[in-house]
């Protein structure tokens, strides 16, 4: 009995890339953020739909944790209140029943519900993702020189890699909120400034934590490498641009709102 000799496994062509797994982009964003431009044309679509689903579990998981605190829960009750109080003012024509009614509602609306933290979540993760990823691609042309420079699907994977560390900070700071037993109690700028004075501004700043820094950091970073521009820090001054046009909007519609 004759046994075939064992094929040997051909050896990769000098220069090129061994075959890597997607999945593996989300930890090199966080230990080797500079190895990642080469593979970010690989898997677009899946990179995008996991960053949304990874974003949209985390806002839910907020959600549930802030419901877990009675501290917090009287807070966004007194806040929502607070809203309600200035919607009054600007309809009159409600009258008193009426009122007490639609404040009875507030701590039922407030009660964690999975699916309502879901479909909320997603639904303001794609408004957030495409907005931020609109702007990464028309900012090419003041820090990468043309719209032509990278490419928008490329740009969409950076963007949806970098989701995870600022997941996980979302997560760190809504954790610090509990432990804090107060909204204002948190790893971002809003620490210093009053939600009942300056809704607002607390609201856009607590998107400021730890995690969205380093997102946007090492978003930056991949920018810069898939850009191949001169500097990481022009990379970094281009995510940040992003970031910084996304969340003034975000403020002027408040203000337009309230």
């Amino acid at each position: 009995m004759t046994h075939e000799p064992a094929t040997p496994t051909p050896a990769p062509e000098p220069g090129e890339q061994p075959q890597r797994s997607w999945v593996e982009g989300f930890r090199d964003i966080m230990v080797a953020p500079t190895e990642l431009a080469s593979t970010l044309g690989q898997h677009v679509g899946k990179v995008f739909v996991a960053a949304l689903l990874l974003l949209t579990v985390t806002s839910a998981a907020v959600n549930w944790l802030h419901s877990r605190s009675p501290a917090l829960r009287a807070q966004l009750e007194e806040l929502t209140l607070q809203q309600l109080e200035r919607y009054f003012a600007k309809n009159p024509q409600l009258s008193s029943e009426e009122r007490q009614r639609i404040r009875e509602t507030v701590p039922e609306g407030l009660r964690f519900s999975l699916a309502r933290s879901l479909l909320g979540g997603l639904f303001t993760n794609v408004i957030s993702l495409l907005a931020v990823l609109g702007l990464l691609w028309l900012l090419q042309l003041p820090f990468a020189g043309n719209l032509q420079r990278v490419r928008f699907a490329v740009l969409a994977a950076a963007l949806g890699y970098s989701c995870l560390p600022g997941a996980l900070g979302e997560l760190l700071n809504a954790a610090v909120q509990v432990l804090g037993g107060s909204l204002q109690f948190q790893l971002s700028p809003a620490a210093f400034v009053s939600p009942f004075e300056h809704p607002i501004a607390f609201s856009v700043l607590s998107r400021l934590h730890v995690g969205t820094v380093a997102q946007y950091a090492l978003l930056g970073i991949v920018l810069a490498d898939a850009a191949s521009l001169r500097s990481r820090l022009a990379g970094v001054a281009w995510s940040f641009a992003a970031l910084g046009i996304w969340l003034g909007a975000i403020a002027t519609l408040g203000r337009l709102m309230a």
